[in-house]
């Protein structure tokens, strides 16, 4: 099947984000490069875009500490072209963020997720392997919330009826608590809990599908890569998995099992890629996620997401990075962001690539 992007962005301005006071760049709708020395703002730039489509900063959740150093507010604007063209504005001041497209503001933040797709690569990515499971599952539901706005609701649902189920427990501080007031916390958390466990399981199968066949590419079959989705709710219905551990809960004063405990095991020929990983194989498989991530969302929405490439050629040999390039060189890819420190670099591998291409270097 032929994928056409049907979005790109044509514009983006930013005021105050970051370490960014004021820039304006124009790109095409095909290889976008941004080069530079480190610590000129390559990677916020990307993140901006990031921020653009999902609401939120892909490294920081906290929009005050995004605002550059002394001063209120900070604002990001965009001007998408293609077959549904529009303009983005998202500023953040006192403490109120607002999203507006062509002028007009969101009634809720929720209702702007999911209009664009993008998937991120950057070398911060390798928390996900050596980190613990929150950066694992919080790759899982930001692949899933940018096509699914039910899990996107049954997400901030679960995690509200969370928060109050942790407050009544901290407050009893282990002491005896009734089995049916605490049921009664249980039944805001079953079915929303059922819900995303479901929708992270037939995620994690579809995924599994385009991941292999890139991660064998990438490696040229050297290894076999394998996903495997750990949750509580595999083995016990969640009614049952929370009312069996209500004694454990008040004395940890806290919610000790649920699907905001579930991971994502990676591995290679059966062993953990954390633990026998090497540096090349890590980010080899990293890169493959995310290849796989962007197919997923082009099989789901029929639309190519818009793919930002943050300093993906260091700490990969040549062989693997050429096999990249020739990966995201297909047509079936559209726009495409990349940042490096060296403009020839990208220069030569891009070299060979029929498409659209702008080069801004900056600094």
């Amino acid at each position: 099947m032929n994928y056409f992007c049907h979005v790109y962005l044509s514009k983006l301005q930013l005021f105050q984000f970051k370490n960014h006071n004021e820039l304006s760049l124009e790109f095409c709708n095909g290889i976008n490069t941004i080069t530079g020395a480190n610590g000129i703002g390559k990677t916020n730039i990307l993140d901006a875009v990031h921020y653009l489509a999902n609401a939120k900063s892909y490294f920081n959740g906290i929009d005050s500490q995004i605002i550059q150093h002394q001063q209120t507010f900070f604002t990001i604007k965009g001007k998408f072209e293609g077959e549904m063209p529009a303009e983005i504005l998202v500023q953040f001041e006192t403490g109120k963020k607002t999203i507006k497209k062509n002028d007009k503001p969101y009634p809720r933040l929720l209702d702007h997720i999911g209009l664009i797709q993008t998937v991120f690569i950057t070398p911060y990515d390798i928390d996900l392997v050596l980190s613990g499971s929150e950066d694992r599952r919080k790759f899982i539901d930001l692949s899933l919330c940018q096509i699914d706005a039910a899990y996107l609701q049954n997400l901030s649902t679960y995690k509200k009826s969370l928060d109050q189920r942790n407050a009544l427990l901290k407050n009893m501080q282990g002491r005896f608590i009734d089995p049916d007031l605490l049921g009664s916390f249980d039944s805001k958390l079953i079915p929303t809990g059922e819900l995303i466990h479901a929708k992270r399981k037939e995620f994690i199968e579809k995924l599994l599908q385009f991941f292999v066949p890139i991660y064998k590419d990438l490696s040229q079959g050297k290894e076999t890569p394998e996903l495997e989705y750990e949750s509580a709710l595999a083995e016990d219905n969640f009614a049952d998995i929370l009312y069996n551990n209500h004694r454990i809960d008040s004395a940890a004063q806290r919610t000790t099992f649920g699907i905001h405990k579930d991971d994502l095991q990676f591995n290679l020929d059966g062993l953990p890629l954390k633990k026998f990983g090497s540096q090349g194989q890590i980010k080899s498989f990293i890169i493959a996620l995310k290849l796989a991530q962007y197919r997923y969302f082009q099989s789901i929405t029929q639309k190519c997401p818009l793919l930002l490439l943050d300093d993906i050629f260091e700490k990969i040999d040549a062989d693997r990075a050429q096999r990249l390039i020739e990966l995201i060189g297909e047509t079936s890819f559209g726009q495409i962001l990349i940042t490096d420190t060296h403009a020839s670099r990208v220069e030569t591998h891009f070299s060979g690539i029929t498409a659209d291409k702008i080069h801004h270097q900056i600094g």
